[in-house]
C-alpha cells in the first residue's frame, strides 16, 4: 500500500499553519511574520506542559520524543535555501521597481554589503567578551559566523513589517531593497567563515574572486531568465501558463545558479526584476492581476508553512534560564552592531550625511527584522564536527534573537515611526502610550514630518512642527515659515532628494 509520511506530514503542517494563522488574525491582530511564530511557540509551551501533566495517565499521552524526532528529521535549510526562498525572492522582486533602484541603489547597496559584513564583525566581538566574561568562551570565528547568518534581514517579515505603518517611499524602498540583496551577501561572508573554521584553505584575493564570479554569473543567469521569459509571455496565454511561466523564473533561476556555482538569490532577483518591470507591456491589466494574486497567495502559503516551522523549532531547543538571557543579550548586541553599522557605513559619505532626513537611519536600522534565513543557517551547520560544541548556544541564540526580532523590531516600528513622522492616531495612554513617548526621545532634534500627496498623486514630505524652524503654525497644525534662513534650512530638510 505504501508509505502515508509525506501526507502526513502535510497534513500536520497544514493544520498547524491553519490553527496559527486563524489564532493570530482573530485574537492577536499582529503581522503574519511577527505573530505565527510566536502562536506557533506557545503551541509548543502547552504541549510540553500537556505532557508533564498527562505524564503516567493511561487513556491519554502524547510523546513529546517523538514530536522531536519529526521536528529533528525536518531539513530547514533545504526547505528555505534550496526550495521556497527562490518563491520568496522572485515574488517580491516582481513588485519591486528598477526605477526606485535606480533611485536609491547607493543606500541599498551599502545597507546590504558594508553595513552587513560591519554588523557581524561588531557583533561578533561583543557577544565574544560576553561569553568571556559569564565563563563559557565561544572562538571568535564561531560568533563570527552566528554574526553573519543574523545580518540577513528577512524580506517576508520586512514586507510584514512595513504592510502596517505609513511609512515614506524612500524608507520603504531601502528597507525591501536591502532585504532583497542582502541574503547573497549574508550567505556568501557565512560559506566563507564556515570554510575558515573547517581549516579549509582561505586566501583575501581568493574569497574576492570567487565572490566577483557568484555575482556576474548571477546576474547573467537572472538576465537570461528574465529575458526569455519575456518572450515566452508574448501571445495568448491561458491564466494557468501565464502562472507556470513566471513559477519556472522563480526556481529555473535559481537552479542554473546552484549548479553553476552562482549566487542563487540574486540570479532569482535580477529574473524577476526584469520581468516585473516589462510584463505590464505585454500582458492586459487582467492578466496581471491574476498574476499578482497568484504570488500574493503562494507568498501567504509559504509565509504560514514557514513561520509554523520556526515556532516548532523550539522542540529541539534545550531552553533553559542561562539560555535564554544569552539569547535576549545575543538580540540586543545584534540591535546595538546594526545600529552601530548603519551608521559607520554612512558616516564617511557626505552627501548622505549632510542631506538626510531626521530619522532615516534609525528607522532603517530599527526595521532589519530576522526570520527564517538566518535560523536556516544556522541549523544546516550546527552539527557539524566543529561546531557541535556550540550547538546549543548557536541555535538558541538565533531562535531568540529572531523570535525578539519580531517582537521588538516588528511590533515597535510604527511607534519609531511616529517619533519622525505625524500620526494624529498614535497612542497615548497605557503601555503603548509609554512606549510611544519613550521612542519620541529618539527625534532629538524634535523635527517631524508629514506625509502626504499632491494634487497629481506624487508623495510629498512635509514639516509638522520644528519648533525651532518655525514661525507661526497653521490652524491644521502646518508650519509656516517666513524668515528666510528659516526657510532655507526647511527647504533643505524637505528636499525629495534626501537620503
Amino acid at each position: 500500500m505504501g508509505s502515508y509520511f509525506i501526507l502526513q506530514v502535510f497534513a500536520v503542517i497544514f493544520a498547524l499553519s491553519i490553527a496559527t494563522t486563524i489564532f493570530n488574525k482573530r485574537i492577536l491582530g499582529f503581522p503574519q511574520a511577527i505573530g505565527v511564530p510566536i502562536v506557533s511557540a506557545l503551541l509548543v509551551f502547552i504541549l510540553q506542559w500537556g505532557a508533564s501533566l498527562l505524564n503516567g495517565n493511561q487513556f491519554i499521552t502524547i510523546n513529546i520524543h517523538n514530536i522531536e524526532n519529526a521536528v529533528r528529521h525536518i531539513d530547514f535549510y533545504d526547505f528555505l535555501i534550496n526550495g521556497v526562498i527562490c518563491f520568496i525572492l522572485t515574488s517580491s522582486a516582481l513588485k519591486f521597481k528598477i526605477s526606485d533602484l535606480r533611485n536609491h541603489w547607493k543606500p541599498i547597496g551599502i545597507l546590504a554589503t558594508i553595513s552587513l559584513v560591519l554588523c557581524a564583525v561588531l557583533f561578533g566581538g561583543m557577544l565574544y567578551g560576553f561569553q568571556f566574561l559569564i565563563g563559557s568562551p565561544v572562538p571568535l570565528l564561531v560568533l563570527l559566523l552566528l554574526g553573519s547568518a543574523l545580518g540577513a534581514t528577512d524580506p517576508i517579515g520586512v514586507k510584514g513589517v512595513l504592510s502596517s505603518v505609513r511609512a515614506p517611499h524612500h524608507l520603504i524602498v531601502k528597507l525591501e531593497g536591502e532585504s532583497l540583496f542582502n541574503d547573497a551577501m549574508c550567505i556568501a561572508v557565512f560559506m566563507t567563515l564556515l570554510n575558515v573554521i573547517q581549516g579549509n584553505h582561505f586566501t583575501l584575493v581568493g574569497t574576492i574572486e570567487t565572490l566577483l564570479y557568484e555575482i556576474v554569473v548571477a546576474v547573467l543567469i537572472g538576465w537570461a531568465f528574465g529575458t526569455a521569459i519575456l518572450r515566452l509571455l508574448r501571445g495568448k496565454h491561458e491564466h494557468e501558463s501565464l502562472i507556470l511561466t513566471t513559477a519556472l523564473l522563480a526556481c529555473g533561476s535559481y537552479l542554473v545558479a546552484l549548479f553553476a556555482h552562482a549566487s542563487a538569490p540574486i540570479a532569482c532577483v535580477i529574473g524577476g526584476l526584469i520581468v516585473g518591470n516589462k510584463w505590464e507591456e505585454i500582458l492586459g491589466e487582467s492578466e496581471t492581476r491574476e498574476i499578482n494574486h497568484f504570488w500574493h497567495t503562494v507568498e501567504g502559503i509559504i509565509n504560514s508553512f514557514l513561520f509554523t516551522l520556526i515556532g516548532l523549532e523550539l522542540f529541539i531547543l534545550d531552553l533553559n534560564v542561562d539560555m535564554i538571557l544569552g539569547g535576549m543579550v545575543a538580540f540586543i548586541v545584534l540591535h546595538i552592531s546594526r545600529f552601530a553599522a548603519n551608521f559607520l557605513s554612512f558616516a564617511f559619505i557626505p552627501a548622505f550625511r549632510k542631506n538626510s532626513y531626521n530619522g532615516s537611519l534609525t528607522i532603517l536600522s530599527w526595521g532589519g527584522v530576522r526570520g527564517g534565513i538566518s535560523l536556516a543557517l544556522i541549523l544546516a551547520v550546527a552539527n557539524h564536527p566543529s561546531l557541535s560544541p556550540y550547538s546549543s548556544i548557536l541555535i538558541g541564540y538565533t531562535f531568540i534573537s529572531v523570535l525578539m526580532s519580531g517582537l521588538v523590531c516588528g511590533l515597535g516600528l510604527p511607534a519609531v515611526m511616529n517619533a519622525f513622522y505625524h500620526n494624529p492616531n498614535e497612542e497615548t495612554t497605557g503601555l503603548k502610550g509609554w512606549y510611544q513617548r519613550l521612542c519620541h526621545k529618539m527625534n532629538r532634534t524634535g523635527v517631524k514630518y508629514i506625509v502626504g500627496e499632491d494634487t497629481e498623486g506624487n508623495e510629498t514630505i512635509s514639516i509638522y512642527s520644528p519648533e525651532q524652524n518655525i514661525d507661526v503654525v497653521d490652524a491644521d497644525g502646518v508650519a509656516a515659515v517666513y524668515d528666510p534662513n528659516k526657510a532655507s534650512e526647511v527647504n533643505k530638510l524637505e528636499n525629495p532628494n534626501n537620503f
